[in-house]
């Protein structure tokens, strides 16, 4: 499991000034508070006394937590500055008795946390996500989403279009999107890796959902994916009737999707969907927003999503891998792509920082692009 990364637990909104939250966040418990200040901090949840959850705790004056079991009190950088039992000898206090502390970073609206290595996490920024923090722009949020599935089967999901059909033929997606051409991209920006797919659309044939969100039957669409480091997945799209794109015919908006993983089996999902402020609906402008009429048409396409990656769990967890080879072909270039990348960063590499990690990363995914395009039409080749 990834754990030297920086991971959503959600906005800066849901944490409010003296309340505890518990986060499980790549395996690991995590109690987190807002202080006084202002500050958003993350301790180890585990009571070094005797492994009792913090977030069951309260907060004393001064941002001091405090364990309901035997009172061991920790300050917001996880030493314990109090015990009951050693009222009248605080001086003995061990030296052991502390909680770690979690890297944590707010911006653009959103908390994040590093539940790895806290030294390793310098040299790496979390993902921008700037259309959450401006009033240029409005979003709406589904909320946490909990799923019963490995992380990376809905990345994958995520990143790979050409399920649109027949998975959301109902709903966003018709049969040719299973053809649209992809282009694909490597990069790293603050540390973390970029996978980036650009798919363009002209002249094209709009499914249902997106006629009634746009009002664009046939036209041009350019949508571009990425996977910025191994938690966050941003859609950009721009869409326009034939050779429009780029004048203020066009629309469009963008989609953050995070996630975090919680166990080896299960996630949490979430997704902020934002438009310029001012988009309207195509169908009724006066009714609604753009973003809502996004959002109200999405639970749909999230169940099928959820749907599909589930029951790739439940057979993984049956059957396992006894006697089963999965085949690739050409368009799954992009997500043989994407696992490796997560290779990378899962394992440890001696002497090597996340960043670090993330450029050789890079390099070998240039070095094999080719090899892995041949392979892939060799594969499509031979089903």
């Amino acid at each position: 499991m990834i754990r030297d990364a920086w991971f959503s637990v959600g906005l800066s909104a849901e944490f409010p000034t003296g309340e505890l939250r518990h986060q499980t966040i790549a395996g690991t418990g995590v109690v987190m508070w807002r202080t006084t200040d202002g500050e958003v901090v993350a301790l180890d949840g585990r009571c070094s006394h005797k492994r009792f959850p913090l977030w069951e705790g309260r907060l004393l004056d001064g941002d001091v937590l405090e364990c309901p079991y035997h009172g061991f009190a920790y300050d917001t950088g996880g030493t314990c500055v109090g015990i009951p039992a050693l009222k009248e000898r605080s001086d003995r206090i061990p030296s052991t008795s502390r909680q770690r502390s979690f890297p944590v970073v707010e911006q653009d609206g959103l908390i994040w946390v590093w539940p790895g290595d806290a030294a390793q996490s310098g040299d790496v920024r979390p993902p921008r996500t700037p259309e959450l923090g401006t009033a240029d722009w409005e979003f709406r949020d589904t909320g946490d989403m909990e799923v019963d599935a490995n992380h990376r089967l809905l990345l994958e999901n995520l990143f790979d279009l050409t399920h649109f059909y027949p998975l959301h033929e109902s709903t966003i997606g018709t049969y040719n999107d299973a053809s649209v051409p992809m282009d694909v991209e490597r990069d790293s920006v603050d540390g973390n890796p970029v996978l980036r797919t650009i798919r363009r659309r002209t002249d094209f044939s709009f499914g249902p959902m997106f006629v009634d969100r746009f009002g664009v039957e046939r036209g041009d669409r350019i949508q571009m994916h990425e996977l910025i480091g191994p938690g966050l997945v941003k859609l950009t799209s721009a869409v326009a009737p034939t050779g429009r794109l780029g004048t203020d015919e066009e629309q469009g908006y963008v989609l953050y999707q995070t996630v975090t993983p919680r166990t080896d089996r299960t996630h949490t999902w979430r997704r902020y969907t934002a438009c310029r402020t001012g988009s309207r609906w195509a169908r009724d402008p006066d009714a609604k927003t753009l973003v809502d009429a996004i959002v109200e048409g999405a639970p749909e396409v999230i169940r099928e999503d959820l749907w599909a990656v589930q029951e790739q769990q439940k057979l993984i967890e049956q059957y396992g891998d006894e006697g089963y080879r999965e085949v690739h072909i050409r368009t799954d270039a992009a997500v043989v792509m994407l696992r490796r990348i997560l290779d990378a960063m899962e394992v440890d590499v001696e002497d090597l920082s996340p960043a670090e990690r993330v450029r050789v990363a890079v390099r070998s995914q240039q070095t094999r692009s080719a090899s892995s395009g041949a392979d892939a039409e060799r594969a499509e080749a031979s089903t």
